[in-house]
């Protein structure tokens, strides 16, 4: 696998952004930022510094967090960036990204010898097992704090001890798959619940000393008038089930602190949870283990609505991995899981992006589609006026689409696609 980046295409701002972002959309967003408050030149001159010292994508966005978030700052910080800074960028990354920043770094050289550019084996040892020494010293340091009222998640936690603090927050792990990522190194899934049937999944490496936060968060759902939510909540809500609100909270920010803010329970309708509550925002679809492994070389936004499709379409197999307590929150989903699948095949096929998602279902995760059950999906969405509510004038658009039925037909004749 070629594991080098292309050259920046000097002649066309949208493909060095392209280039630069590297699927990553908090990228995407700083650089729009970047855009906005600098104007295009000075934006340009930025990526052509950053791309220099082999600085993209997820690099990009960390060094934006080592600025606290401020363009000013960051703009700053890159013309008038100093070699420790890349050195701390580098130590920040090394975990999460093969390439490596360099304070000499040119386009050229970087053509010349790209192996330069690629952190070794060697290197990233080094910087682990600093990191695992300054990791301990900081835990020392943190549990000498007596005034914490409590622990929670943190960026530089161990594995070990952040499986011993979701233990001490009342969450039990009721679902573990182990899978291999793209380098080879073991990933391990796992999602919790608690008494209230609160949802918490993480994704992190089979290493005590790290933890991989990747896709991991803390979801809660709960019956409340959304115009007396907390405002000062640090975690995104979400409203697409009438009366019902969704806390979708990020690992990274302390999450415990932020779920203690989410409103008390009330009459969560664990027992009687609809099919629209999967998938919604409100409660996660579990990834099935094939489901997990093709998101670790694809990972943007139409490969994400692949996954989950195909873990709706295998859930059958994933719910009798399940404890208990998740089998009852997921036990709605046993028996419309199918169909939601279908409905959002069926939801996506108008676009050409559609047709890619139903061929790699069939030609990459090997799911061979039935023609009846779109052709049902179909009609199901046309009579649901929920859809029309939610997306008006969209979605009926697509499913009224004269050429769907015969898009439906291309798709399950002999596995074959053609896109016009």
């Amino acid at each position: 696998m070629n594991t080098y980046r292309k050259p920046l295409d000097y002649n066309s701002l949208p493909a060095i952004i392209q280039e630069m972002i590297e699927e990553n959309s908090k990228t995407a967003a700083i650089i729009d930022e970047l855009i906005q408050s600098k104007g295009e030149n000075d934006a340009l001159a930025i990526l052509i510094i950053l791309d220099d010292m082999n600085i993209r994508g997820v690099q990009i966005s960390t060094l934006y967090k080592m600025c606290n978030q401020s363009i000013d700052k960051m703009y700053e910080k890159i013309t008038n960036i100093t070699k420790e800074d890349i050195d701390d960028l580098n130590f920040s990354t090394f975990a999460i990204c093969k390439h490596k920043a360099l304070f000499e770094g040119t386009k050229k050289d970087r053509e010349q010898m790209p192996d330069k550019y690629i952190f070794t084996d060697e290197e990233r040892n080094t910087m682990r097992n600093k990191k695992s020494k300054d990791r301990v010293q900081g835990m020392l340091e943190e549990r000498s704090n007596k005034s914490r009222e409590y622990e929670d998640l943190y960026p530089s936690i161990t594995s070990s001890e952040a499986l011993s603090i979701i233990d001490r927050q009342g969450f039990i792990c009721g679902y573990k798959k182990k899978y291999k990522n793209k380098d080879g190194k073991n990933i391990i899934y796992r999602v919790f619940t608690n008494e209230i049937g609160d949802i918490l999944y993480t994704h992190s490496l089979e290493d005590p000393d790290i933890f991989l936060w990747g896709d991991s968060k803390l979801n809660a759902i709960r019956q409340v008038n959304h115009h007396k939510q907390q405002q000062d909540l640090k975690c995104n809500t979400y409203h697409n089930v009438k009366g019902i609100t969704g806390y979708n909270i990020e690992l990274r920010e302390k999450p415990f602190t932020t779920y203690k803010k989410v409103p008390n329970i009330n009459d969560k309708p664990i027992n009687g949870i609809k099919p629209e509550y999967y998938g919604s925002n409100l409660l996660p679809i579990i990834e099935s283990e094939k489901a997990a492994i093709y998101k670790e070389d694809n990972k943007d936004y139409k490969d994400c609505v692949i996954a989950s499709i195909y873990s709706l379409l295998t859930f059958k197999e994933t719910y009798y991995d399940l404890d208990d307590n998740l089998k009852k929150i997921y036990k709605t989903l046993l028996s419309c899981a199918e169909d939601k699948a279908y409905d959002e095949i069926i939801y996506q096929l108008s676009t050409d992006e559609g047709i890619d998602i139903a061929k790699k279902l069939q030609d990459v995760l090997g799911i061979k589609l039935n023609k009846e059950k779109l052709l049902e999906a179909k009609e199901r969405l046309n009579k649901d006026k929920h859809f029309e509510i939610l997306k008006p004038g969209f979605l009926k658009r697509k499913i009224v689409d004269e050429k769907m039925a015969e898009r439906i037909t291309k798709i399950v004749h002999n596995n074959r696609i053609e896109i016009k």
